[in-house]
């Protein structure tokens, strides 16, 4: 079974995504770049790689020297934000697969200092500092140290800083700006300032090569897969009710090519066969489940469920026991041709009564309920004019996003085992889509 189980990956892996680039010359936000830091990627700027609207990331494509013991050196203050993270991510672009990543409460100060995200207040000094190195992870890593991976697999190595709900306004750092970097070598040399991104051949702001690569679909490739009856089917024809886990990238393309296949795959996950992986640029610190939504079967689409507990701030974040998770998302999304979200409404957007029972509406301005509303309860999610972005406009994919869940809460998307399995973990705070017509819904009154 294990070795199908790989034959049957390969065949999904053998759907070659195209190199998109996410050009950041001459699209940057003025005074929130330098010439390390790229960006920054937000909801108002580089709708590429499946961003989530309460998020704010960074990044940057450097190359270590071949100097045996060089390390960067990151620094900074902790900002005012729900969360913060670096990650680093594969080299292989094709793949833009998380390699390793510290977070926000992992963080040790610096001396003196504290962690607003371990103490849950926000007085005196609250510096920090990582070193990034090149390298596998070892079985114990190093405090504060983000791992690259071995110098003989990694090339242009993209490393992301993420923030999820800046407390600051219009400050997407959190009030802190942009972290220093600094690169050390192994004679102890330390290169700051401008210099650190000659040393590390970082694209300058102006150059055409200040970029990152995301992984998509080519258009023309995306119809000629739908070609294929039982591949047009499922995706044009087929009302699908249950959300499935992101588990790992090849079962989700194997959708284009073969769902048949695809269904034995998710099997094979479920009984331990296929080890979860990720890619697209994802968070180490989210897990995913998605829905495929048509609107032949409804213009409207409403979901029903309870809503884990989150904090309000980074600080309050501190209470561990207090909350499910740290965040939670919806997003209604295009396709792998676009890679683009249409809307996001995060944990605080979302109406909920006493016992933190919501009712999301999905669908389309045009058709969207005059009750879909907060005044009546409602929070409304909107479907996307444009649909899947590849030429379909009656589709959407949700994706529902859990961040850091309490180890305690037994219904977070992270401890769902295996394909086929989500509701029975996510119980109560996963809905079941009910699809319907605009006065249906409106026909619940207010």
């Amino acid at each position: 079974m294990r070795k199908a189980a790989a034959q049957l990956a390969h065949q999904g892996g053998d759907l070659a995504l195209q190199h998109r680039p996410i050009p950041f010359a001459g699209n940057e936000l003025a005074g929130q770049h330098n010439c390390f830091w790229m960006g920054p990627v937000y909801a108002g700027a580089f709708n590429v790689a499946y961003p989530d609207g309460g998020a704010v990331y960074w990044g940057t494509v450097f190359t270590m020297p071949e100097d045996p013991g060089a390390y960067l050196e990151i620094s900074g203050t902790f900002p005012q934000t729900r969360y913060m993270s670096l990650h680093s991510y594969n080299g292989v672009v094709t793949e833009a697969a998380p390699y390793h990543r510290v977070m926000d409460q992992e963080i040790v100060p610096d001396d003196g200092a504290q962690n607003p995200f371990v103490t849950g207040t926000r007085e005196g000094a609250m510096t920090f500092t990582l070193r990034v190195v090149q390298g596998e992870v070892p079985e114990s890593p190093e405090t504060n140290t983000v791992y690259l991976g071995p110098a003989e697999t990694v090339d242009r190595t993209p490393l992301l800083i993420r923030h999820y709900i800046p407390e600051t306004g219009d400050d997407l750092t959190g009030g802190v700006g942009l972290y220093d970097v600094t690169l050390v070598r192994g004679d102890g040399t330390r290169v700051t300032g401008d210099a650190v991104c000659a040393a590390l051949n970082v694209p300058a702001e102006d150059d055409p090569e200040r970029k990152l690569i995301a992984p998509a679909l080519d258009q023309d490739q995306f119809d000629a897969l739908l070609e294929k009856p039982s591949v047009a089917e499922n995706y044009l024809d087929t009302r699908h009710t249950a959300w499935s886990v992101f588990w790992d990238p090849r079962i989700n393309l194997m959708s284009f090519k073969s769902p048949p296949l695809q269904r034995v795959m998710k099997v094979a996950a479920r009984e331990g066969f296929l080890p979860k992986t990720s890619g697209f640029y994802a968070n180490l610190d989210n897990q995913y489940v998605s829905l495929g939504l048509n609107d032949k079967f409804g213009e409207v689409v409403v979901l029903e469920a309870r809503l884990p507990r989150t904090p309000a701030t980074g600080a309050e974040a501190a209470d561990t026991v207090a909350f499910d998770l740290r965040y939670w998302s919806l997003c209604s999304n295009e396709t792998l041709v676009t890679t683009r979200f249409s809307d996001c409404i995060y944990d605080s957007e979302v109406t909920v009564d006493a016992d933190r029972r919501y009712t999301i509406v999905v669908s389309k301005a045009a058709s969207r309920p005059a009750n879909a509303r907060s005044e009546c309860g409602v929070t409304w999610l909107d479907w996307g004019d444009a649909g899947d972005g590849a030429g379909h406009p009656g589709l959407t994919n949700l994706l529902m996003r859990n961040m850091a869940p309490n180890p305690d809460f037994a219904h977070a998307v992270q401890h769902i085992p295996g394909p086929g399995l989500e509701a029975q973990t996510m119980g109560a705070y996963l809905p079941a889509p009910v699809y319907m017509s605009q006065a249906e819904f409106e026909g619940r009154g207010c």
